[in-house]
């Protein structure tokens, strides 16, 4: 009606060879452009800074089930931002350190790790204080948390993949039912 055309941006990894200051640049640019009528920017990317400058409802996730790919929106889950570690695992089911990171701290930084903690069962852990060895009965998450952040700590049995799966479901669990 216009006889305006419809333009449509399609920029793989823009974060590719660029500076991370360069990438907050063109994406609040990609942001602006994608306001202009008959206008649409698709990006991928396998940035978290990326993702974390976008908000949900400009983020899709593009999963192959069945041989057919389909297009996932991301909707504000577990975590209050977009987040690269969430995507992963609500696409692959990837879970790893960083994103048990980020779930811990999320909880810490948010005072309901005491809350978080109650009632859940304990291992022991074995921490140096001062020249001296002191074990400890600390929840699972507690005890990846600190072996990730101590790896100079070889007193103690190190978390499976297993256990580590088993964290990131609990504390997911817990940020949906405590923290929505």
């Amino acid at each position: 009606e216009k006889n305006v055309p419809n333009t449509i941006y399609a920029i793989e990894e823009p974060e590719t060879s660029q500076h991370p200051e360069h990438q907050r640049m063109l994406i609040e640019a990609f942001k602006k452009l994608s306001n202009n009528e008959n206008t649409q920017i698709i990006l991928t990317t396998h940035s978290p800074s990326i993702v974390k400058l976008l908000e949900f409802g400009q983020l899709k996730l593009l999963k192959k089930e069945n041989g057919k790919v389909n297009a996932i929106n991301i909707e504000k889950n577990e975590l209050p931002y977009p987040s690269l570690n969430e995507i992963n695992f609500l696409a692959f089911g990837e879970a790893d350190e960083e994103y048990h990171n980020e779930l811990y701290g999320y909880i810490e930084s948010e005072s309901k790790l005491k809350d978080y903690k109650n009632g859940k069962q304990t291992l022991k852990y074995k921490r140096k204080r001062n020249g001296n060895v002191e074990e400890v009965e600390i929840v699972l998450s507690e005890y990846i948390r600190h072996q990730i952040h101590h790896p100079e700590n070889t007193l103690n049995k190190r978390f499976t993949f297993d256990q580590l799966q088993e964290s990131i479901k609990l504390m997911r669990e817990f940020i949906k039912d405590n923290m929505s």
